[in-house]
């Protein structure tokens, strides 16, 4: 599920455009004052310049910025319709980063009033081009890239292309384009795939896919951020807690590795749309295993303190996960088979088991569940419910079919955001469709599923939102 087919883009395109506008006219009317870089600029204040191979960015300098004392450096890589003014004026820097130098850069291709990142040789070399030459200007120990939609679709790609350049890339609302490499010189950089659950312009599907298809190659530093109900908007503090991830899963030092967790766990408020979800558990849980001896290139030195520190951490992520995972088996005592029910415990498990994602008390619950291999047999139901909805059958075909499979793929997140409006619609023509009243009868199928998600998703968010960081 890397790509949708060509009919699903263009059904999309006028949404895509649509949703972009709004930001490009931010973006324009946001005019900064130029000035070249450099290390003794003032700090945490942004400028644009031209870079010597053309292409015009945005750079700020962190506090306490030092040329003797090297520090990351984020670059941002915009999407569809936009240009580098899109990156300061949706990442601020009391949000986005602040311990990074950022850039904000001008996709390398032109395009009518913007610029593109496109899958080429030539941008991939600009793009190079331009990280030499801030390596040049800066003091830098490594290198993390953030893309928006088109630009998501690009740093996957870039990390495949030029594994060296990069220690870790997070692809926002997007996915992986199906020519990206994906070889073994890539291993070593960390992927996050930050999406929207209810994305109308690229479906949170496409990222699912990508993240499935590193896993399956073997990729040892791969995870998936679901941003539930979320749609394609960017979100500066959740795409910095990505970063965070990367970070965490790639350093050499155990403070670092620690300072990221504590970031990704701590709760944060309502964001600018008055947005808000849970912290990032699976990550945060992934970079403190590196810290007692676990998960991927265990830290071979950690200090006592940061060493009772991460047990703590973990431990607090345990017990946050049992507490669902006690609240699922009670809901599910007497229904083990997972049969659609409408009950919550839709919602919850299925949010659970990707936010929690290796945490030993919810793996314990998806084992007991056979939760993996339920998912495994809903594939065909997903599978036949696409097919039918973005096939060319009439549209009473179509209802019922789409019916009788969400009836085998109730488990299944990913759908397109527009599922529930197209068969609400339905259902309120059926009359003229002319269905028959089994397929009518049928349609208590997509009750249920809704009913059970909604109403699950509530139940998870009622106990998340109780999580405090364990107080030092």
């Amino acid at each position: 599920m890397i790509q949708r087919t060509l009919l699903r883009v263009l059904q999309r395109l006028f949404v895509l455009a649509f949703a972009l506008l709004a930001s490009a006219d931010t973006a324009r009317a946001f005019e900064l004052a130029e000035r070249e870089p450099s290390a003794n600029a003032p700090t945490q204040r942004d400028f644009v310049w031209t870079a010597r191979n053309g292409l015009r960015f945005v750079w700020r300098l962190p506090r306490d910025y030092s040329a003797s004392q090297p520090v990351h450096l984020t670059l941002i890589c915009h999407g569809t319709g936009l240009d580098h003014r899109w990156g300061p004026a949706n990442h601020p820097v009391e949000t986005f980063r602040p311990q990074d130098i950022v850039v904000s850069l001008d996709g390398p291709s032109p395009a009518k009033d913007s610029r593109l990142f496109l899958d080429g040789e030539d941008d991939i070399e600009r793009v190079a081009e331009f990280l030499a030459e801030m390596r040049e200007r800066f003091a830098v120990r490594s290198v993390f890239l953030y893309g928006h939609s088109q630009g998501g679709f690009f740093v996957a790609h870039y990390a495949g292309a030029r594994p060296k350049d990069v220690a870790g890339v997070v692809a926002h609302a997007s996915g992986m384009w199906a020519q990206s490499k994906s070889s073994k010189a890539s291993h070593g950089v960390a992927y996050s795939f930050l999406h929207g659950t209810l994305d109308p312009v690229v479906p949170y599907s496409q990222s699912l896919g990508a993240r499935d298809f590193l896993v399956d190659a073997g990729f040892p530093r791969v995870k998936l951020r679901r941003l539930e109900r979320y749609n394609h908007w960017p979100n500066a503090v959740r795409a910095s807690e990505e970063l965070d991830w990367c970070q965490g899963m790639t350093t050499t030092s155990a403070a670092e590795a620690l300072e990221c967790a504590e970031r990704i766990l701590a709760p944060k408020a309502p964001d600018e749309y008055q947005w808000s979800t849970a912290v990032g558990f699976a990550g945060a849980r992934d970079v403190l295993a590196r810290l007692v001896g676990k998960g991927v290139e265990p830290l071979a030195e950690v200090d006592a303190a940061s060493l009772v520190r991460a047990r703590e951490l973990l431990d607090a992520i345990e017990r946050e996960g049992a507490a669902h995972a006690a609240v699922l088996r009670k809901a599910l005592a007497k229904n083990k088979s997972l049969a659609l029910d409408g009950g919550a415990w839709l919602g919850h498990l299925m949010a659970l088991r990707e936010d929690f994602r290796g945490v030993e008390s919810v793996e314990a619950l998806v084992s007991e569940l056979g939760l993996e291999r339920a998912l495994e047999r809903h594939l065909d139901g997903v599978r036949a419910l696409n097919k039918a909805w973005y096939g060319s059958s009439p549209d009473a075909e179509k209802y019922a079919a789409m019916l009788a499979a969400l009836g085998e793929g109730y488990l299944y997140e990913g759908y397109g955001s527009e599922l529930g409006e197209t068969l609400e619609g339905w259902r309120a023509i059926e009359k003229r469709l002319e269905v028959s009243k089994k397929v009518s009868k049928s349609y208590e199928t997509y009750e249920r599923w809704k009913q059970g998600w909604s109403e699950g998703l509530e139940a998870y968010a009622k106990l998340w939102r109780k999580w405090k960081l364990p107080a030092r």
